[in-house]
């Protein structure tokens, strides 16, 4: 996969299954996830470039809570984002992307971690199993509306 070779790591398998069976998704004009367009994939690595730059400028202004962009050991690969502007992360923790935990950034800087995969997260979030902290409680509501951004 060419985005695995832009970034120098392997995307995490329910990603990818995620990036080859949809477009961009957008749940309740609230959550998107952006997904690579076939032909077009550094432009998708390109927007992961753009929001790595945004949490080094929170690193060198100390509001990043002690986390680090990718490729530094640990760093943290954005995957998606809200519209309110909390961004989620994968934090690389070792050679196995499938075991890589989410970690949040909430519009209100707050920080946390979630020890499962992006699509159990995203289910998770959706149905209500996980607790939303720093994020809204109301959206993507359980049965949310679906916008699909073709290419």
């Amino acid at each position: 996969m060419e985005i695995s070779s832009l970034l120098g790591i392997e995307i995490p398998s329910d990603f990818r299954e995620l990036a080859e069976s949809y477009p961009t998704l957008e749940f309740d004009g609230f959550w998107r996830i952006p997904l690579p367009v076939p032909g077009r994939e550094r432009d998708f690595v390109d927007g992961i470039f753009q929001e790595l730059e945004v949490l080094r400028d929170l690193q060198e202004e100390d509001m990043a809570e002690g986390y680090v962009a990718h490729p530094e050991p640990g760093g943290l690969i954005p995957w998606s984002e809200s519209l309110s502007g909390d961004v989620f992360y994968w934090r690389v923790t070792g050679g196995n992307s499938d075991s890589w935990p989410v970690v949040v950034n909430s519009r209100n800087l707050e920080w946390w971690e979630f020890s499962g995969g992006a699509l159990v997260f995203l289910v998770g979030i959706i149905d209500g199993s996980i607790e939303r902290r720093g994020l809204p409680g109301d959206v993507p509501g359980p049965n949310p509306k679906v916008r699909v951004y073709m290419g």
